[in-house]
């Protein structure tokens, strides 16, 4: 047996994740007797307790010898920047001195590969940072701008785990992402960046007459919500143009405290999109508390039902189905004849999930009855595109094209960028399954190109996985890995973790050297005569569906 490479991994974190050090090695240990074996490498801990306990502070040389010759660099940060190093000058603390002794050599050579994994910050604390928090949180902005190194979050113990895990295995596979794409747009609901804008106008008007009058204390409450309708607005153009991290830190300030339903909603849909749920989630608590858990309003229904959004997106079905049925309980009673239909499209997401196609249809028919009544043109678009899935589900992919076609012409109409992008995804599955390749492959690129532009990342996560199982129908393993690769990094970045496991699944399933032949966007080739004698492409097991349903509004 050949002697297997070994990687030389070095980590750097300043005291506040000394659980996540003692975990560092136990990883690459785990590695070592499964992955390691298969893929002829061995992990070797550099930096680890162990051999620091052998040296003082300042054998600063020592470690830099480590750093030297390390091949991945391993920075872990949360909120303290780290032990202050008044002999490391011009940096202020060892951990930031570890870190560019890494850059720079990366700079020069191209190695060490170095990756930056930031544990969550409780937006509170986001909100008053002290001087170490600050330090950090400029770090993330900086790294956001400069687009060089791969940087993630992580939510616990058990995240980090997964996340070095994750990355170590896609380096020694050539699979890393890229670290300098395009920045990704968060675009949030309209509607409500205006409602925002509004409100913040009417209440920096009562301020000034508030202070005219000399009232303090009315002045005061005008002042706080002034401030924190001023900051949501100015996280949504950050999320808009790209500057995610500057808008989560915006995003921070104006949550903290905040009673302002309309800046709740606005923080949860961000918070929602970027695939931070417990945040999401801990906001529709305050929602919710504040409109009254048990109350039976408009406004309690609307925390329901983006609660059971939460829960479906975790996989949780029997939690998202208790909230939409709550939801639907208070929209019933109170003649709510909109928000009935959207949680009739809610609890059809969630039937079908579990396969059970038949309540699925009738929950979508119900919305489809309701929406036609009242004139709801886009909620009849997501009706015929959830109709569409229980059809192709059912292998009627005649039904579906008809179903998934009217949606797309009532999305167009209404110039509804999402619903085209549901509706050209849903139709390429159609075609995946009837073996046309290229026109799912045209299908799908269309519903990427729009969810690029809109910065959805679970609707690009889905559409890159549906490319790669066109690529790999094609017989394209090279391109089919690299979509698969960005869709499971993507399903990693919202919070998804059973859509990360699929798909490193479908990876770890490719042979272990790519076809070459390149797959090129826009070709011509005849997919029929290519699958000519082969399995038609299915995606009935594997194909990732458009969510059609739409959000309850605040």
């Amino acid at each position: 047996m050949p002697k297997p490479r070994t990687i030389k991994v070095f980590i750097a974190s300043p005291g506040d994740l000394a659980v996540e050090r003692r975990a560092f090695k136990e990883v690459l240990d785990e590695l070592n007797k499964g992955f390691g074996d298969g893929a002829g490498v061995e992990f070797e801990p550099l930096a680890w307790e162990e051999t620091l306990a052998v040296i003082t502070r300042r054998s600063q040389g020592l470690i830099n010898q480590e750093i030297d010759r390390c091949d991945v660099f391993v920075l872990a940060m949360h909120r303290r920047w780290g032990q202050e190093a008044p002999d490391a000058k011009p940096y202020s603390s060892y951990t930031e001195e570890e870190f560019y002794r890494a850059f720079d050599r990366w700079h020069r050579t191209e190695t060490p590969t170095i990756f930056v994994f930031f544990k969550d910050i409780d937006p509170a604390q986001m909100a008053d940072p002290g001087k170490q928090l600050q330090l950090v949180l400029d770090f993330r902005r900086q790294l956001e701008v400069q687009r060089q190194l791969i940087y993630r979050p992580f939510a616990d113990l058990e995240g980090f785990e997964e996340v070095l895990q994750r990355h170590l295995k896609a380096y020694v596979k050539g699979q890393l992402p890229k670290a300098d794409v395009a920045l990704a747009k968060v675009i949030l609901p309209q509607h409500a960046i205006e409602e925002v804008k509004k409100e913040r106008a009417e209440k920096e008007a009562a301020l000034a007459k508030a202070e005219k009058e000399h009232q303090a204390a009315e002045a005061a409450v005008a002042r706080a919500e002034a401030f924190a309708l001023e900051f949501a607005e100015r996280a949504s153009k950050a999320a808009l143009e790209g500057r995610v991290e500057e808008a989560r830190q915006d995003f921070a300030k104006a949550t903290d405290g905040t009673a302002n339903l309309q800046v709740l909603y606005l923080a949860f849909q961000f918070y929602y999109r970027t695939g931070e749920l417990a945040i999401a989630e801990e906001l529709l608590e305050r929602w919710l508390a504040i409109s009254g858990p048990d109350a039976e309003t408009a406004s309690t229904a609307a925390a329901l039902g983006n609660l059971a959004g939460i829960y479906h997106t975790r996989g949780d079905l029997d939690r998202a189905e208790e909230m939409c049925q709550k939801a639907l309980y208070i929209d019933e009673k109170l003649g709510q004849h909109e928000g009935m239909a959207i949680q009739y499209g809610n609890l059809g997401l969630i039937y079908m999930t579990r396969g059970d196609l038949d309540r699925a249809e009738e929950m979508y028919r119900k919305s489809l009855d309701i929406d036609e009544k009242l004139g709801q043109h886009e909620g009849l678009a997501s009706d015929y595109g959830n109709l569409g899935l229980i059809f192709m589900a059912r292998s009627d992919l005649e039904t579906a094209e008809e179903m998934h076609r009217k949606s797309l012409e009532i999305a167009e109409k209404l110039g509804r960028q999402e619903g085209m992008a549901a509706s050209y995804g849903n139709l390429g599955e159609v075609y995946q399954n009837r073996g046309e390749l290229d026109r799912a492959r045209a299908m799908h690129q269309r519903a990427l190109d729009i969810h690029e532009k809109l910065g959805r990342q679970e609707g690009m996560a889905n559409d890159c996985a549906n490319l790669g199982l066109v690529a790999k129908a094609r017989g394209d393993q090279e391109q089919a890995q690299e979509l698969w690769t960005k869709a499971r990094d993507l399903y990693a970045r919202i919070g998804m973790p059973h859509m990360v496991k699929k798909h490193q699944g479908w990876l770890d399933s490719l042979p272990k050297t790519a076809a070459k032949a390149k797959w090129v966007r826009g070709g011509t080739a005849d997919a029929n005569r290519a699958t000519k004698g082969k399995k038609k492409a299915t995606t009935k097991a594997k194909g990732i569906h458009k969510k059609g349903t739409r959000k309850k509004k605040a």
